[in-house]
């Protein structure tokens, strides 16, 4: 169970600074509030029921109350990130008026993007919050229902909702939607898969995980995720290759064999069949 906001509280907002190697030691799930992660430096792979995904710098997570959730590194570099919870309550002036529309479109496809010039902004304003809050604990001004300062922090969160409500992009080229929602030994599974990807992983080794036999793990693999595991291992290889081409000038063997792939013939060739183009050819048309 993640942690609650504290008592009397309605609203946190942190600058976090975190070692590239942590990872959320179990499944963890919000009951009291919704979570915006600003991610300034670093890479993480978020898992939950029902899609996997990478947030990287400049990009906006958005996870809401009740999904287990659990994150891993997607990267070696330094994890630093502004948090934002806030209750329902905290923003009811904005869901009153505008209805639940805004809350549903931001949290129902979390790997969030901008342009150059809108995510300058964004995250200018999750700075200035920031700020701010940190200004009101620090001086142990009134936060109490009808205080300027609560006014100051409800109309610049809501300020923050809209402009992501209207100018964010779902980033469906890191995300894995999966078929059904995932039951707790599945999700298990697909955590593991996300963490030793680059390793040369067996179904008897990942079955083992679950704590089902090979047979009915592959059978209730497949009808969760809608593919055979060795096709999700796969794409889920493709996907960091994709990450590393667009973050990394590695060469294709190099990123080819740091995702996983014996034989980089054998990563074009199932990269071509997925993306309909070669490894250097995605390069070349997302980094001009």
């Amino acid at each position: 169970m993640a942690l609650p906001l504290p008592k009397g509280k309605q609203i946190t907002v942190s600058y976090r600074e975190i070692s590239a190697d942590y990872e959320m030691p179990s499944m963890e799930v919000a009951s009291d509030h919704y979570s915006l992660g600003f991610m300034i430096k670093g890479d993480r792979r978020i898992i939950t029921p029902k899609m996997n995904f990478t947030l990287h710098p400049g990009y906006v997570g958005a996870m809401r109350p009740y999904v287990y959730h659990r994150t891993i590194p997607a990267s070696n570099s330094e994890y630093i990130s502004i948090l934002i919870k806030f209750s329902p309550d905290f923003i009811s002036g904005m869901t009153d008026v505008l209805g639940p529309q805004i809350l549903e479109t931001i949290y129902k496809n979390p790997p969030i993007y901008f342009n150059d010039k809108d995510r300058e902004k964004i995250f200018s304003l999750a700075k200035d919050i920031y700020r701010l809050y940190d200004e009101i604990e620090k001086n142990g001004y009134d936060m109490s229902e009808n205080s300027i300062s609560r006014y100051r922090l409800q109309n610049l969160l809501i300020y923050i909702l809209l402009e992501i409500y209207e100018k964010g992009h779902f980033d469906s080229s890191i995300t894995t939607i999966h078929d059904s929602e995932l039951s707790h030994p599945i999700m298990e599974a697909v955590y593991f898969i996300e963490k030793n990807y680059m390793q040369p992983l067996k179904i008897e080794e990942v079955a083992k995980i679950s704590g089902y036999s090979v047979s009915y793990f592959s059978r209730l693999f497949a009808q969760q995720l809608g593919t055979a595991f060795t096709d999700y291992l796969c794409i889920t290889r493709l996907k960091h290759v994709q990450n590393l081409l667009l973050t990394t000038e590695k060469s294709v063997m190099d990123i080819s064999l740091e995702c996983g792939f014996s034989y980089p013939g054998n990563m074009t060739s199932s990269f071509k069949k997925e993306f309909g183009m070669t490894p250097l050819q995605f390069r070349k048309q997302n980094t001009k």
